[in-house]
């Protein structure tokens, strides 16, 4: 049976996914999780949640999917054994160093690997089941034919996304948060910077503007029958969503589980744009955002059939409520919450659908379209008989202690009184009593079914402590279902490094023309052709590669391989773990600074008394994103790429345009350039780092002959603050 997984951001949302339909659900707690501005979860919360799920046989999965700069990692590390030990079912991971760590140590905690890691083809999820994970959360870009092959050649549980928002790029590879806001997307404080309104330019002349890089809210739902078959695990979007959200979508997707021939009724009267069916049932890529809208959609109610100066007449095909929020659109966007409502006759009602009359303060026009943006009428309270059912059994004697218990699982539970029972004077105890104290079960997981009274007809006990009886009884299951675990010892790291003579500088090339340039200055280790940031359509043979994903690993480790700043390497435990799993050299993440790489180097010399194989990139248009969109689609411009100069403008810079094999990339006008910084960064990086992208042959000449002057000791100050970036070299991202 495929999971159902639901998100959660505080605990409202989790008892709304729990008890309608969710198998799973996902969430956080204050640390580590990639929606930093969620509520979130304390440990405390987290254990009760553990509880009720648990009491349910569904699961609970913690993310802890940022990467973690160097004075984190023991933290890191002490928050995982944290959930370990509190009985957490599995843990969603990006950071590559915390993935090995769990996988190693903490076992039967589960493994899962994050959309964030990039994980797209078959070598990604065979490299990870290779070392054990339980679970991959494929990337968004994945098609359904891929996954079909993923499917049939491994063993790996396979998690989808099948609602809620997209990401235009590819997860885990977006550096526009972190370079422009200091606000890193791979550590949960993403600034949204695709859904902010862009100008499209070509050769400098207007294309377009609108919200270029929005996406479209993802729903597959009547296409569930056809994933099915493949997957493991679906996954709805939604942990900064309201409780209302993830009530509605859980249950109408539990529905359709239930029954494929179910169409929902409901499932588009919460927050969500446009819909598509993403590039999962492989949509057209230069439709895939919608360009007008960046916010809600809502659900379409119907149109203005009359205007007069008092009413409007609406006719609409769905129940509209007062307190309903809804929008107009004409030529503008209105919106307002209904006050007042009135039937066909002008007679006020509190809800209706047909021919009805509306107040609209606002001069709007016949036929403009409605949509309702936010009902009113979502009942979030909890069906009590959902929970688990208790049956308790209450005896004792006069003069003797009064006691209660209950068997779950074969296991015996019981609370038994300091006060005695005594011989009434009034009113004894009686089942109503009993029943009535017992009962009051709402902020737990359980809720009382039956009791067996075995006591005598006379016998008194106070409120009080039948209270205490309760409660007694009651923090016992909780504890039961926590599957409390015992702390473990942690495995002792050893370090094997492959014998590769590292060099003292690489080039990356995305032309012939760069290439051939660079050969004829003498420059020996040159990446061309072999390089696509973070998409592996194929995998060439080479002796010598540069893999920017974790299937890069798998297929190539017999070879001599150099990781990509995809890997997102924060610490010197994932430097280790990736030399550990075939790695010769490490490109260190473009978020790293210069103090967070200080200590990089010293925690790896100091643990494996040697220094560390790091790759540090010193010059190159940064890579802000890869995206499988292409903004210019939708503008007959493909194909034209090759020989035009395309840009994004808003008010903070351009933003450069290129193509590879039909994948997006967006980056910086401004080049990285540390070229002024070589002698600090040698201390702790033994290999250099150049990239090329849209850089003419007179471009790569002057870089490389700046680079052989800096390094003879030339001590001219070569950065232009107009024209350069210094990235994050001296700034911490947050």
């Amino acid at each position: 049976m495929v999971e159902l997984l639901s998100p959660s951001g505080d605990f409202e949302s989790f008892l709304q996914a729990i008890y309608n339909g969710a198998d799973a659900i996902y969430l956080a707690g204050e640390r580590f999780g990639a929606r930093a501005y969620a509520k979130n979860f304390t440990l405390d919360e987290l254990k009760l949640a553990l509880s009720y799920a648990h009491s349910l046989n569904k699961k609970i999965f913690v993310t802890v999917n940022t990467i973690v700069k160097e004075n984190e990692y023991e933290d890191a590390i002490n928050y995982l054994n944290e959930l370990y030990i509190a009985g957490v079912d599995g843990v969603i991971l990006q950071d590559f160093s915390l993935i090995t760590y769990t996988i190693d140590n903490l076992s039967p905690m589960e493994c899962h690997i994050s959309t964030q890691a990039g994980v797209k083809d078959l070598y990604d999820v065979k490299f990870f089941e290779s070392i054990k994970a339980k679970r991959c959360v494929l990337a968004r870009e994945v098609s359904i034919d891929e996954i079909k092959k993923i499917k049939a050649s491994c063993k790996m549980d396979l998690e989808v996304f099948v609602y809620g928002a997209l990401c235009v790029s590819y997860s885990g590879g977006c550096l526009m948060s972190s370079l422009l806001s200091l606000r890193s997307g791979n550590r949960g404080r993403c600034s949204q910077n695709c859904r902010r309104p862009y100008t499209l330019y070509k050769n400098g002349e207007y294309l377009g503007k609108g919200f270029m890089l929005s996406m479209k809210d993802l729903n597959i739902y009547d296409n569930l029958d056809k994933l099915i078959p493949y997957v493991d695990s679906l996954k709805i979007e939604g942990r900064m969503k309201e409780p209302s959200y993830v009530k509605v979508v859980t249950n109408e997707f539990r529905k359709k589980l239930d029954d494929l021939n179910y169409k929902s009724k409901k499932l588009d009267t919460v927050f969500h744009r446009e819909y598509t069916k993403g590039f999962l049932f492989n949509e057209d890529n230069g439709k895939i955002v919608d360009i007008n809208k960046k916010s809600n959609q809502g659900a379409y109610l119907g149109k203005i059939q009359k205007i007069d100066n008092k009413f409007t007449q609406i006719n609409i095909t769905r129940e509209l409520s007062i307190g309903d929020r809804i929008r107009i659109s004409g030529n503008t966007d209105y919106y307002f919450t209904i006050d007042k409502l009135y039937d066909s006759n002008k007679k006020e009602i509190k809800s209706g659908k047909g021919f009805l009359y509306i107040n609209v303060y606002d001069k709007r026009e016949i036929g403009d379209s409605i949509f309702k943006m936010n009902d009113s009428n979502i009942d979030l309270s909890i069906d009590e008989t959902k929970k688990y059912p208790l049956d308790i059994d209450i005896y004792g004697d006069i003069d003797s202690e009064l006691s209660i218990s209950t068997t779950i699982n074969d296991e015996y539970f019981s609370s038994t009184s300091k006060e005695l029972l005594t011989i009434a004077k009034t009113q004894a105890i009686n089942y109503n009593t009993l029943y009535k104290q017992l009962s009051k079960l709402n902020d737990t997981p359980f809720y009382l079914r039956n009791i067996n009274m075995m006591i005598p007809d006379n016998a008194f006990i106070t409120v009080s402590s039948l209270n205490e009886l309760r409660r007694n009884l009651v923090n016992q299951l909780i504890e039961y279902f926590k599957f409390k675990r015992e702390p473990k010892s942690p495995k002792e790291y050893t370090l094997n490094k492959k014998e590769f003579n590292n060099p003292n500088l690489i080039v990356v090339c995305q032309t012939k023309e760069q290439y051939d340039t660079l050969k004829e200055l003498g420059i020996n280790d040159i990446y061309y052709e072999n390089k696509s940031l973070y998409v592996n359509s194929s995998y060439p043979d080479y002796d010598n590669v540069l893999v920017s994903s974790y299937g890069g690993l798998e297929y190539y480790k017999n070879k001599n391989i150099v990781t990509d700043y995809s890997f997102n390497v924060l610490n010197s435990e994932a430097i280790a773990s990736l030399i550990n799993n075939g790695a010769n050299l490490v490109t260190l993440s473009l978020e790293s600074s210069l103090t967070n790489t200080k200590n990089i180097y010293s925690s790896f010399v100091n643990k494996y008394n040697t220094i560390p194989p790091l790759c540090h990139v010193i010059y190159g248009r940064m890579n802000l994103m890869t995206t499988k969109y292409c903004p210019l689609k939708r503008y007959g411009e493909c194909g034209k790429c090759k020989n035009n100069y395309y840009s994004l403008k808003d008010e903070f810079g351009e933003f450069i345009i290129y193509h590879t094999n039909c994948i997006t990339h967006i980056i910086n006008q401004k080049p990285l350039n540390l070229i002024d910084e070589i002698d600090e960064i040698k201390k702790y990086a033994n290999t250099l780092r150049v990239d090329f992208t849209i850089e003419t042959k007179d471009e790569v000449k002057n870089i490389i002959e700046i680079y052989n002057k800096k390094i003879s000791g030339d001590s001219t100050k070569r950065f232009n603050n107009s024209t350069d970036t210094r990235g994050l070299f001296k700034r911490e991202i947050l």
